[in-house]
């Protein structure tokens, strides 16, 4: 272990310290600082990494309702700090992937469905509702959802593709639920075929 920045625990707990802050992930509970989060509660998550020679950056953020927190942590190319840094962060994202991620696209897809409009990302944000996505500006034009192709994640963006060698809509994976867009978008173009009159 990287000087006891990072530290496992055997039954796959995780402790990540950094800037005089503490987070730790058991179970389907992650703690940052004094505030504990309930994967299962958890309404919008945010996580991305950058990476350089020698030397990596990750964060990751949870909230549920009003509450809501960030957390930051660098390693180094020093003393097995990286390899050790990599292996906390592909354990959170797994953990937040498989335990937040699907039940949030789920509760944002129906919430489209009924009428509402869902947000995602930061700036530019990318909006969604019962016709398709549009990119938060004045006078942009709507992507509907049969004319989405793909979505990916890739550099630390969110890419919703529509046809052309460019991506239609792209917002950065640091915004709130930004990392949920894909699997809300493979729900809603699939409604979108099955429904009456699409075949």
């Amino acid at each position: 272990m990287a000087a006891g920045k990072f530290s496992f625990t055997g039954s796959g707990g995780l402790r990540v310290s950094s800037g005089g802050r503490t987070l730790a992930a058991a179970g389907d509970v992650i703690v940052i600082g004094d505030r504990v989060f309930r994967l299962a509660e958890v309404d919008r998550v945010a996580y991305h990494a950058a990476a350089r020679p020698h030397q990596a950056s990750y964060a990751l953020g949870l909230a549920s309702g009003p509450v809501r927190s960030r957390f930051v942590f660098d390693a180094f190319g020093r003393g097995g700090e990286l390899d050790d840094a990599r292996e906390t962060w592909r354990r959170l994202v797994e953990l937040v992937e498989s335990a937040a991620c699907p039940r949030i696209a789920g509760a944002a897809a129906d919430a489209i469905t009924a009428g509402a409009t869902a947000r995602f990302g930061g700036r530019p944000r990318i909006d969604a509702d019962a016709e398709g996505l549009r990119r938060c500006r004045w006078f942009t034009g709507k992507v509907p959802w049969a004319g989405v192709l793909g979505t990916d994640l890739h550099a630390g963006q969110v890419r919703v593709w529509t046809g052309g060698p460019e991506p239609g809509l792209v917002t950065g994976m640091a915004g709130w639920n930004a990392v949920v867009l894909p699997r809300v978008v493979g729900i809603m173009v699939g409604r979108e075929k099955e429904s009456p009159g699409k075949h």
